[in-house]
């Protein structure tokens, strides 16, 4: 099996041998019928990254079903970002968005959905360097990982945690309604103080 050739871009990125011994051959096909062919052709040269080339695919799975698929391009896109912070961090967000999709159908989803939050967090403000190098004239993005993880303590009653990662994503300058954010969760605060009270 280590000895078969394969082209296309898994070729190309010298992703073979992982390809042929992560994937059964059935889950190979089901992977390029869902992401396109990723293993046909010579390929010359490229400019993307075997990072984005997994990360991208991982997105194409969105049943429950294939989240053990995604799963797997997702730890090896991880791995071979090494200190790329932009793949890093679209990495983390392909995890982020895949995970909470299937929070109630998944028993770990969940959870694996937050530390994916909490490592694209961990990594924003160098992120945030990255992008206004990469796109000098554009306003930062908004950022998943800290809306997802909002969201998810603001539903946990966490508010005080809520408030604190709303205040850091704005102090960041990330996309997004912060300051409305923080004003509906003091209020919630104070909502849960007079209750107790």
């Amino acid at each position: 099996m280590p000895n078969q050739r394969v082209q296309g871009e898994i070729g190309y990125h010298k992703l073979s041998e992982w390809w042929l011994s992560t994937f059964s051959e059935a889950e190979r096909e089901h992977i390029e019928r869902s992401a396109g062919p990723l293993t046909e052709g010579e390929i010359g040269r490229t400019s993307q990254t075997p990072t984005r080339l997994l990360y991208q695919a991982a997105s194409n799975f969105r049943r429950v079903e294939d989240l053990s698929i995604a799963q797997r391009l997702l730890a090896r896109a991880e791995e071979m970002a090494g200190s790329d912070i932009l793949d890093l961090h679209y990495c983390y967000m392909t995890r982020i968005l895949l995970h909470y999709r299937h929070r109630n159908a998944a028993p770990t989803a969940l959870n694996e959905g937050i530390a994916a939050c909490e490592k694209q967090i961990a990594l924003a403000p160098m992120a945030a360097v990255a992008f206004k190098e990469w796109l000098p004239n554009h306003p930062l993005p908004a950022h998943t990982g800290f809306y997802q993880l909002t969201v998810i303590r603001d539903k946990q009653g966490n508010y005080e945690e809520a408030i604190r990662l709303s205040r850091l994503a704005l102090e960041q300058g990330w996309a997004g309604d912060w300051e409305r954010r923080i004003v509906r969760y003091e209020k919630k605060v104070l909502k849960r103080g007079r209750v107790k009270a």
